[in-house]
């Protein structure tokens, strides 16, 4: 034979690849199955070596040609008696039953399609065998078949089942009849034993605590183990002894007889007892299943819990703790359920360690440890079981979760709220009525907790609140206590201060002044402190009083705060007392204080007389020796602070008597003395100057000499001393003393022409040679050289000559000077570097001294450069200015590599992105390298000049530069290909976008950013494996995700998941809507409007409003008139809620809702007055509709219709509805539906922007506002373009009229493209070079201020 392994090896991959279309094996011996699967196997993996796998192109055109290559005349038909045959093997009464002839039909029309199909993919095939077909219709490869395996039995076979049957007949032993001894005994005696005993569960004191109830499971356990090692296994031995003839045979007679046979027979014993064992476990867990499905029902009680709900017994006591900010359940449910599986892990386990009945049996085998099978924990029974108990489990785990949103109102007790409710309230002044009030709050919610229940039953779970409820107690009373025991402190800060200010009072009247401006200072004190500030205690004493009062009624005051409160209400009569001593003493104070003024004033004028003598004195001198001159100076100057000091006494003098309120007295005398003296000092001095200097200048150095300085001197002596002999003109002694200095200094003055040649400091070898040259002898003079041995020279004659050279060198001294000073400027000038954040590198700051000082030193050396003078310096100058331009470019390309490296520093720091950006990252750690090296180097020495001629310091902020301009353009290029992957992107700077992709690794880090990509959602809620569930409003309103986003799928792209969020957002909130339309019908209004979003109230109540009126209208006049009174009760029962007390959500929604109400109202009154009867009356198709059509709601307004978007706006508030609102929605609502933007005109401050926003939030469309400015460029505009078009979203550009001219044409042709896109209904747009997706739903809106 053959085999069944004879294959037929064709190749289905359309081509035989070199392998021959039919292999046959050779005849051979029979072989097992296993021998012909793996003889096919082998055909197979060969055939595969030559075969590739399809591409999804192959794929999508195979496909086509099956589907649509070949024409149905082309198929051959199906034989005639195929489908009876088929219909044949249906039993008849299946066949003949009317209920399933639909089913037959749809079968038979299956059956038919199949059959069309294969033919179709048989002719396609076969085509495809050929490898130019192939070529043709360009498909590599097409999808292998299912291999094809066909095997036969083994033969012979006869030998095997006789072998087979022999062997049984010696060695099976499940027909021995003490099996069924054994049988007999489990079911009569045995069967109903238990790990677990129902009953007794419900008999005993549950609820338990969990580890109790854990302890009472494992009791039961080890009594039922007991009874099983105990009394089973000893009972089945003496069964065993009592028919030792039914096995005893099979005892081998000596040692050296086989064992085997008595071996099997015990194996089979075991067997069969384990199987009763395992029945045991078996029905252990069915009934402890049992137990907990007691509780399947679960025990959510929806909105409000009631007692009666729950009355079978619970199995555990859940106790309820604060574990701040929070409540937690204890043990927690994780705890709990770990329980309960060990309970099924302890029910398994409490069947092993039996042993064999061998071991009672041959006392020789007790050491071998034969043990009975059991059920094993990892089986698929024991893990269904626990399956369903946890199902049963987590059921039983809402109710308790549900019962803590009682406990939501006392949150802030638990999240520190209300302590820094408390510690704001105390920060703030505050009445005692106020405090009075917040007390009394605090005692209310204490007396409010204590009322709730101790304990609560949830089916499976009582819930323990005790502990709970005293904790949050305790924390209500100790605001309570906070409270008062601040006010007794402030009482007892505030009548310390009152006592202070009394006893400073009292301390400072009771002093003894010491001079007249502490007496007079003291009685003001006096007088201010009887009548004024006496009178403003007495109404902190009232204040007190108040406040005693107020702590009376709350608080028990220590014995030192009773004593204090009464030393306070004693001082107002204390006081005066004090008062009246101080005012008779001051008064004998003051008298003794007018005498001694008296007494200084006589004094003084007695010492100006003197003085005036003095200065009198110097009339009559004229002696102008040395000697002389020098005494008339000293005793000037001593003069002259004798005056000074008497001024000062005249002061105090006059202060005093001013002090006694008495006339300041004059003294003219003083004043005049220090005119008169004053002539006399500058005669005395000025003589005394140029007698002392005049010797200096003509036998001391020449060389020392600095013309500049000499004629300034010499000129301020000759005008004093000319000014002095006109004033002098009727005193001849000072007079003549004046004019001979005077005629001293002409003299001196001759030689300045000479002196300003040769003392010039500008004067060099060069200029003393050309000197020396015009006059015939050499002038250069030695260090020692006076001035009067060059004068002595006669050079007047030169002197023409002369002063020109001189003239020269001052103007190259001039410019030497200016360079020097130049280079001087830059000796204490240094860079200025701050450390940057924890980078351990530093940043150049305060550049602007610098950059001044280089702007204003290049143009002066380039000026400098100009200068006819400069030929000496030339080779420097020229070396400076290079200097200077290298410091310039230098720092050019230093701040542009700061800036740069600024920006992207942060980013390149995360690692993220590192990853995502590997080239651009590789550049910026070379410019980040190269920077920190420079910062290095210029720390070392941070002087401007010594930095900036570091080697190579130009090239390499260049090539920094470089590599920086790469790194940008890079950067915006992967930004880019975010923004087309999550096009809300495009809304965003790079920085914003930058600091979300930089968090890959921990998605919540992404949510305070989550507000400029999804207007209403602040927060989302993560899982603890990261997957999101719920999204948040700011507001704080919660909305549950139709299936959770798992963030870790995304593998870090932060885009991937927002994108799914995205979709996600808008499948809810849909969802939600239509929830609540179906609620809407079933529960009160004012119930309704409370449990949904404000979104989904406000859309829903609208189209319920649009239904009913189309209703009313359908209806008549009298259905108009009653549906506008229900809308009046409507509002009432709104407005009743809002009176009442509701969280911050629902008030937000409430207010919105009252705000549509009241438009609803005033537009169905109107439709009413007008006498609205038909449904398409313009009245009322000019309103904006709801409808729910094809399971979506839909917007009306006029002939025009806008999709709602779903997009979530959170629970935020709405416009008030004018008459001008409604033709502005009329407009734009026209606009939209042409596929066109709108345009609100007005003044600033009308509301232009904000209808657009409330129209959009009518229709929850994402809108963007953009504030336009004249800074905008169409590079910034395309952007924001891109991001519309491609998110559908609107677009409101806010005073687009200060837009440059320039850009606004592009502008325009931008929006012309993107509407032009629209109209020709195309799904993708070229827009600015870049191939986008279109939603046509975007828009665009512009406001103008005039």
């Amino acid at each position: 034979t053959t085999n069944g392994a004879a294959k037929h090896a064709q190749v289905s991959n359309g081509t035989t690849n070199g392998v021959s279309e039919v292999v046959s094996l050779p005849a051979s011996r029979p072989m097992s199955p296993v021998q012909q699967l793996n003889v096919m196997k082998a055909w197979e993996d060969l055939e595969a070596s030559f075969l590739g796998e399809p591409s999804e192109r192959d794929l999508e055109r195979y496909h086509y040609y099956i589907t649509k290559g070949v024409r149905h005349d082309m198929l051959a038909p199906a034989p005639d008696d195929q489908m009876p045959n088929i219909k044949n093997r249906i039993p008849e009464p299946l066949r003949t039953n009317p209920d399933l002839h639909k089913t037959i039909a749809s079968l038979t029309e299956e059956a038919e399609g199949d059959y069309n199909f294969t033919l179709r993919k048989c002719i396609v095939d076969y085509v495809l065998k050929d490898e130019k077909e192939k070529s043709r219709l360009h498909i590599m490869w097409i999808p292998r078949p299912f291999p094809h395996r066909v095997i036969r039995a083994p033969v012979p076979w006869h030998a095997t089942y006789k072998e087979t049957k022999d062997f049984n007949e010696q060695h099976l032993f499940t027909t021995n009849p003490i099996m069924l001894h054994l049988q007999n005994l489990w079911f009569d005696k045995y069967a109903h034993l238990r790990f677990v005993n129902k009953d007794e569960l419900l008999r005993s004191n549950l609820p338990l605590l969990p580890a109790d109830f854990e302890e009472l499971i494992k009791k039961q356990c080890r009594e039922a183990h007991e009874v099983l090692r105990t009394s089973w296994i000893p009972t089945c031995a003496s069964v065993f002894l009592t028919h030792k003839d039914l096995w005893g045979h099979l005892v081998p007679l000596n040692d050296t007889d086989s064992t085997q046979r008595v071996q099997e027979f015990f194996s089979c014993v075991a067997a069969l007892m384990s199987n009763h064992l395992r029945s045991m476990v078996i029905n252990s867990l069915a009934d402890f299943l049992d137990f907990m499905q007691m509780h399947k029902a679960g025990n959510d009680f929806g909105t409000d819990y009631d007692e009666l709900q729950f009355a079978m017994g619970s199995v555990m006591i859940i106790k309820l703790r604060v574990e701040e900010p929070k409540i937690i359940f204890e043990p927690p449910f994780r705890e709990t359920r770990d329980i309960f599986l060990r309970c099924f892990s302890e029910i398994v386990a409490s069947a092993e360690e039996l042993p064999r009945v061998e071991s009672d049996l041959f006392p020789d085998m007790r050491h071998e440890r034969l043990l009975l099978r059991t059920v094993k924990m990892e089986e698929p029974l024991v893990t269904e079981f626990m399956d369903k108990a946890m199902e049963t489990f987590k059921i039983n785990t809402v109710g308790p979760q549900r019962y803590l949103n009682v406990y939501k109102k006392y949150a802030d007790l638990l999240n520190n709220k209300a302590e820094q409710e408390v510690t704001a309230f105390l920060k703030e002044k505050h009445s005692l009525l106020a405090f009075t009030k917040k007390i009394n709050s605090y005692q209310q919610l204490k007396d409010e907790i204590a009322l709730l229940r101790i304990t609560v039953p949830l089916s499976m779970f009582t819930l323990a609140c005790e502990d709970l409820n005293i904790d949050l107690c305790s924390r209500a009373q100790r605001l309570k206590d906070r409270l008062v025991i601040f006010e007794v402190d402030e009482n007892r800060v505030l009548n310390k201060e009152i006592c202070k200010h009394y006893d400073e009072i009292a301390d400072r009247v009771s002093e003894m002044p010491d001079s007249t401006a502490d007496l007079v200072e003291l009685t003001d004190f006096l007088r201010t402190s009887s009548e004024v500030t006496v009178f403003k205690l007495k109404d902190e004493i009232d204040e007190a009083g108040n406040r005693l009062q107020f702590l009376l009624d709350y608080a028990t005051l220590p014995y030192e705060d009773i004593k204090l409160n009464s030393q306070v209400f004693h001082w107002p009569d204390h006081i005066q007392t004090v008062f009246d001593l101080s005012k008779n003493r001051l008064a004998n104070r003051r008298e003794a204080a007018e005498d001694e003024v008296k007494k200084k004033l006589q004094a003084f004028e007695d010492k100006l007389t003197r003085y005036n003598q003095e200065v009198e004195s110097f009339r009559k001198k004229e002696i102008m020796s040395l000697d002389e001159m020098k005494t008339n100076v000293d005793k000037l100057n001593e003069l002259s602070q004798q005056l000074e000091d008497a001024m000062g006494e005249q002061a105090s003098i006059n202060k005093e008597e001013e002090l006694l309120e008495w006339e300041a007295t004059a003294f003219p005398i003083l004043q005049m003395m220090v005119t008169y003296k004053e002539p006399y000092d500058k005669l005395w001095g000025t003589a005394l100057n140029f007698h002392t200097k005049n010797e200096q200048w003509l036998n001391g150095p020449f060389g020392d000499l600095n013309a500049e300085e000499l004629e300034e001197e010499i000129g301020n002596m000759w005008r004093t001393m000319y000014k002095l002999t006109k004033q002098f003109s009727d005193v001849p002694g000072p007079r003549r003393i004046a004019e001979s200095v005077k005629s001293k200094i002409d003299k001196f003055k001759q030689h300045m022409p000479i002196l300003q040649t040769i003392c010039n400091p500008g004067i060099r070898d060069r200029h003393w040679e050309q000197m020396s040259d015009i006059v015939g002898f050499d002038l250069k003079p030695e260090p020692e050289t006076s001035l009067f041995q060059m004068l002595e020279y006669g050079l007047n004659k030169f002197i023409d000559k002369l002063e020109e050279i001189g003239a020269a060198a001052s103007k190259e001294y001039s410019l030497e000077k200016a360079m020097e000073k130049m280079k001087t400027e830059w000796t204490d000038m240094e860079f200025n570097f701050i450390p940057y954040r924890e980078t351990g590198t530093n940043i150049l700051s305060s550049v602007d001294d610098i950059q001044m000082l280089l702007d204003d030193q290049i143009v002066k050396t380039q000026t400098m450069r100009g200068s006819p003078f400069i030929k000496p310096f030339d080779k420097e100058i020229k070396e400076w200015e290079a200097k200077l331009q290298l410091t310039q470019e230098i720092l050019d390309e230093w701040l542009k590599v700061q800036a740069t490296w600024l920006y992207l520093e942060p980013i390149f720091s995360s690692p993220d992105i590192m990853a995502q950006m590997p080239e651009e990252g590789r550049r910026f750690s070379t410019v980040d390298k190269t920077w920190r090296e420079l910062m290095k180097l210029a720390l070392v020495d941070k002087h401007v000049l010594v930095v900036t001629d570091i080697d190579k310091m130009l090239e390499k902020l260049q090539k920094s530069n470089e590599l920086l301009e790469l790194i940008l353009k890079g950067l915006n290029e992967y930004l880019e290909k975010k923004r087309l992957y999550f096009p809300r992107f495009f809304f965003l700077s790079n920085d914003e976008m930058l600091e979300i992709l930089s968090e890959t690794k921990d998605p919540t880090r992404v949510q305070p950013h989550l507000k400029k990509c999804f207007e209403g959602i602040a927060n989302l809620e993560f899982t603890d494996i990261l997957d999101i569930t719920h999204m948040k409003s700011s507001e704080g309103e919660i909305i549950e995700l139709t299936e959770p986003i798992s963030t870790s799928k995304a593998r870090g792209q932060v885009e991937k998941w927002l994108l799914e969020l995205e979709g996600i957002m808008k499948l809810s909130v849909h969802k939600v809507i239509e929830k609540a339309l179906h609620a809407y019908k079933d529960t009160p209004r004012e119930d309704w409007v409370l449990k949904w979003p404000g979104q989904t109230v406000l859309a829903v109540t609208c189209y319920y409003w649009t239904s009913l009126v189309h209703t009313a209208i359908r209806g008549g006049a009298q259905a108009m008139a009653d549906y506008l009174e229900q809308n009046n009760q409507q509002i009432n029962r709104i407005v009743e809620l809002v009176r009442g007390k509701l969280s911050k959500g629902n008030r937000i929604t409430l207010g919105a809702l009252v705000v549509l109400d009241v438009h609803a109202r005033d537009v169905l009154q109107t439709l009413v007055q007008t006498g609205v009867s038909k449904e398409n009356d313009f009245d009322w198709l000019s309103q904006l509709r709801y409808y729910w059509e094809e399971e979506k709601m839909v917007t009306r307004m006029i002939n025009s219709t806008l999709a709602y978007a779903y997009e979530y706006l959170g629970n935020s508030g709405r416009l008030v509805i004018t008459p001008l609102t409604d033709r502005c929605y009329r407009t734009l609502f026209s606009a939209l539906h042409l596929h066109l933007g709108g345009a609100p005109e007005g003044p600033a401050g009308t509301g232009k922007t904000e209808t657009t926003k409330d129209l959009a939030k009518a229709v929850a469309k994402q809108c963007v506002v953009f504030n336009c400015s004249d800074g905008l460029d169409y590079l910034a505009l395309g952007k924001f373009f891109k991001g519309l078009l491609c998110t559908g979203a609107w677009a409101c550009f806010d005073e687009f009229n200060r837009i440059d001219l320039e850009v606004l044409s592009v502008v325009a042709q931008q929006i012309l493209t993107i509407q032009r896109g629209i109209n020709s209904g195309t799904d993708m747009l070229t827009f600015e070079g870049t191939e986008l997706k279109l939603d046509p739903t975007c828009s665009v809106f512009i406001t103008m201020n005039p």
